[in-house]
Formats: C-alpha cells, sequence, structure tokens
C-alpha cells in the first residue's frame, strides 16, 4: 500500500512539503537576488526605514464633469414626456443621461 505522497507507507502519508507554496519565497533565499539583497538592506537600516509614501491621486480619474441626473425643476417636464409615451432613451438623451434615472425618476413619482 502506498502513501498519500506517492512512497512507500512508512507512517509518514500526512506529512507537510518543506517547500512554501509561494514562488517568490526562493528569490529570497538566494543570497545574491535583488529581493534578498534589498530585504537585507532594509533590515539593517533598523529603525530608520521610511514607509512608502502613500498615493493620494487616482490612477485612472474618471471624467471631469459627470451629469449627476436631472435638476429637480426639470422633473415635472420629464414625467410629461414619459406621460406623452416619449420612450425613455429618447428623454435620457435629450438630457445627457442614462435611461434608468429616467426609470427611477418616474419609479420614485409613482411609488412616492
Amino acid at each position: 500500500m502506498s502513501g498519500k505522497l506517492g512512497g512507500p507507507d512508512d507512517g509518514k502519508q500526512y506529512r507537510r512539503v518543506s517547500s512554501p507554496l509561494s514562488p517568490i519565497f526562493s528569490l529570497f533565499q538566494i543570497p545574491t537576488s535583488p529581493l534578498s539583497r534589498k530585504l537585507q538592506n532594509i533590515i539593517s537600516q533598523g529603525e530608520n526605514v521610511q514607509p512608502p509614501p502613500v498615493i493620494e491621486t487616482q490612477r485612472r480619474p474618471g471624467p471631469k464633469d459627470i451629469p449627476y441626473g436631472i435638476p429637480p425643476e426639470e422633473w415635472p417636464t420629464v414625467l410629461q414626456q414619459v406621460e406623452n409615451h416619449e420612450s425613455y432613451r429618447k428623454v435620457a438623451t435629450d438630457y445627457g443621461i442614462s435611461r434608468e434615472t429616467i426609470w427611477r425618476l418616474v419609479h420614485a413619482a409613482r411609488c412616492g
């Protein structure tokens, strides 16, 4: 009968594998590797190590001017257009917003 790891059953069938699962660990084991040298350099500096700077800006900022919906004074006009059987898409295109915004406005007017 063979063990779980493919060897003969010698009572060590549930032994743990000694090598770590992370492939980056081996890069720290070689003393001449760049990561190992960087780690040794940081450890040798001791308490004087400065944390990396925090990036305050977004990597991919959104558009500058976002239309945040319909002004409240325009709501009755939009509801009138929808009652006149204009499509949500047409009304949304007129205001430069999504049709879901029109749907939310109509839904809120009917429910509220």
